[in-house]
Order: C-alpha cells, then structure tokens, then sequence
C-alpha cells in the first residue's frame, strides 16, 4: 500500500467517524489524495467527475421512482393494501402481525424504500397492534422488520444505484430480487407464527368469502398495478429504468389526484419539493462517489483486491462467507446506498475473481446491507420503528433479534443456492 492510499483510507476513515456526511467525506479525502500523491494538477477533474458521476440516463429513475413513491404516499392508498393484506393474511396464527408483513410486501412493490414502509405502515399497525394485547416493543420489532423488503421488491432504489455501479442489468437484478425478497417475508411470517402460538396472540375473524376477497382486491388493484407497470416494462424490454419510472410516477399522479381525490396542487407541490431534495441527496453522494471510485481506480486497489482472491486460492464459499461478514459489518456503520457507491467497486471484482456471478452478488450486497437497516449503530429502520412506538431501545432490540435470526436464515440461503436468486432472471432471458 503506498502512502498516499493509506492517507486516503485513513482520512475516509477519520471523517466518518467524526460524523461528516458520506458526499463531503469523499471529496476531502480524495483531495487529501491528490496532495499526498502529488498530484494537484487533477483538482480542477473533481467536479468534472462528480458531474460525470451523476450525469448517467440510468440514474434519472431514482427521483422519478422517488416521486412516485411520495405520490403514492401521499394519496393515502394505504388503507386499500391494509385491507387486502388483511383478508389474504389474517387468517394466520399472529393475524394482525402477519398483516403487517403482508401489507409490507404489498406495499414494497410501490416504494422500494424501507423508511417509506415504516412511515407509511408503522403509524397505522403499531398502535392498533397495541390496541390488540400486543407489547409496542414487539409492534415495532415486526414493523421494522418487515420493512427492509421494500427495498428487494421492485421498483427498488438500492438496485438502481447498484446497477448503475456496478454495470450489471437492472431488469436483471429487478428479477433477481423478487423472490429473494419473498423468501424474507416467508421467513418472518414462520416466526411470526411461532411466536403467536406460543404468546396466545389470535387470527383476525372476518369475511373472506370469495365476494369479500375479489372486493378488496379490485380495490388494491390501482396501486398495485405500479410494480406491474415497471416490472412489465423493464423486464420485457418495453422500457428503460428511466421511463418505467416517469410512467409509474404519471400513473401515480393520476389515481390520486383523479381517481381517489387525495390529492391537491397544494400536495403536488409539497411532494415535487420532497423528491426533487431527496433525490439531491442520493445523487450527490453517487457524484462524490465517482471521485472515490476514481481515486481507488488510480491507486488500482480494484486490481489488487483481486489478485489478492486470486493468490490466495480460497474456496468460493469461504470467499461468499466472508464477503457477507464485510457486508453486514458496513450495514451496521454505513447507509446503503453509500455502501455500494464506496466499496462494490472493490468488492464485485473479488467475488468476480472468485466466479460468483455478478447478478447473484448483487442480490447478496442488497440484502446483506438491507439487514443493516436493523443493526445499531446505524440502523434506521430501527430508530424509525421505535420513534414510533415509543418503546424504548432495549425493549425493541430484545423482540427484534429473532426477526435478524430469521434474516441471516434468508442470507445464508440466497448466498449459498443461487437459484433461488437467478431462476426468475434466466427464465426471462438475462
């Protein structure tokens, strides 16, 4: 490692410790980079690069898949995908609790973003599962749970970004992810079912005639035609990314404004102002992350990473073993999205030298850094839950460790057959 790198790592290390937001993290320590290897002359590069970084046509699905996700919220279309969830899971030992997996799944298919879910749903279920004998601190472990499947079913923004890091297909990763991201869902509502039995916790009693079933259903089925617009477009190559995006936001504009009446120009424009600075958010950090990516491709640590796999000589499970351990490890300390911005250059040519198809990795990095999601010190969709349910962070930890349990379950499974990830994908043709 020559001096200038270990500077470069060092300081990377430094301001991320100290709190400095991962975007400014980047660009100081890559200037700091550009001193130490003497190397000044390429400072006037650096906004070239982070433009360079955003300016992919790719990468204009992440605020249009944004906004239509920030339409659908703020069309309240929740209460229909409550009420389908409830007559498809209710019935299971746990009702109400599996209902709020079933309503993630479905809901998942609309946002693709875990904080979405827990804003969304975590307001409704939370308390009426505390209305209904169940402790706030289980209440909020089952919905933060829950809601790192958003970001497997598609429309996804982690996978956009990963793709568009990576180079690998993102239809394909759409397909790819799809029963991955079911499998979690399966797994938490085994656990749930477990868990039910043994605390008494009841089924929800209503109406599930063949009537009662297609009424909910023909209810749902506005919203739920979003995920069907993308996954159509993209996967049978009638779309791009970008334009299921734009098409699926449109298609949201007008059921919430037309069709449901949920929606004003007042609203419009509080949820054009919340995507355009989300989505400003995300994108800076994939500019910043350009120059890293830069700096690390000057230094060739993407070369020396894989020959060290190489040299080594180490059996793929072991290398797939400890690439998870790296993974969940940055889960816990970093966002995702910055997670794949940063290292999955690195990363994806180790398991490429390794001979881990690229598709079945990037499924394995996306849930692997979804699972951080729950971890402190990091763990969001933890922190959001227990806002929520006012449980206090001990007590949620305590309910929630099964549900990781389960989880790592779900990983070690997708890791280790990567049919389950690649079946879907290879039956459409990727």
């Amino acid at each position: 490692m020559t001096l200038s790198l270990g500077l470069f790592i060092a300081t990377f290390l430094f301001f991320i410790i100290m709190g400095l937001p991962v975007a400014w993290t980047m660009v100081s320590s890559s200037i700091v980079w550009l001193i130490a290897s003497g190397q000044m002359a390429f400072l006037p590069v650096l906004p070239e690069r982070i433009f360079q970084g955003i300016d992919v046509f790719v990468l204009m699905a992440i605020p249009l898949f944004i906004l239509a996700g920030e339409l659908i919220n703020a069309g309240k279309i929740t209460d229909r995908l409550i009420k389908l969830a409830n007559v498809l899971f209710g019935w299971m030992p746990g009702g109400l609790a599996q209902v709020n997996i079933g309503a993630s799944i479905l809901f998942s298919g609309i946002t693709g973003v875990a904080l979405g879910d827990i804003a969304a749903l975590g307001k409704v279920f939370i308390p009426s599962m505390a209305k209904n004998g169940y402790s706030t601190a289980y209440a909020a472990a089952v919905t933060a749970s829950s809601s790192i499947i958003g970001p497997m079913v598609p429309p996804s923004l982690i996978v956009v970004i990963y793709g568009s890091i990576s180079g690998v297909s993102i239809g394909a990763l759409f397909a790819a992810c799809i029963v991955p991201g079911l499998l979690i869902g399966l797994c938490q509502m085994i656990l749930v079912g477990y868990q039910a039995k043994k605390r008494g916790y009841s089924k929800i009693e209503m109406d599930r005639s063949p009537a009662a079933i297609g009424k909910a259903t023909k209810e749902a089925i506005p919203p739920l035609l979003i995920p069907a617009i993308i996954l159509a477009g993209i996967l049978f190559g009638i779309m791009t990314p970008t334009e299921a995006g734009g098409l699926a936001a449109f298609y949201a504009l007008l059921i919430g404004w037309l069709l449901y009446r949920s929606l004003n120009v007042k609203k419009i424009i509080a949820v054009f102002n919340e995507s355009a600075v989300f989505s400003a958010q995300l994108l800076i950090i994939v500019g910043c992350g350009a120059i890293f990516t830069w700096v690390m491709g000057m230094e060739n640590v993407p070369a020396m990473v894989e020959g060290l796999v190489l040299g080594a000589d180490v059996h793929p499970v072991v290398v797939l073993l400890i690439l998870n351990l790296i993974m969940l490890v940055l889960g816990m300390f970093i966002d995702p999205s910055a997670a794949i911005i940063l290292f999955i250059p690195v990363l994806g040519e180790a398991a490429k030298a390794a001979g881990v198809d690229p598709v079945h990795f990037g499924v394995i990095v996306i849930l692997n850094l979804n699972i951080g999601l729950l971890t402190p010190p990091l763990g969001v969709c933890l922190y959001a839950a227990e806002k929520i349910a006012d449980c206090g962070l001990g007590q949620l930890l305590k309910e929630i460790w099964p549900f990781l349990i389960v989880s790592l379950i779900a990983l070690a499974l997708v890791t280790y057959i990567p049919a389950i990830s690649l079946w879907l994908p290879r039956l459409i043709g990727f």
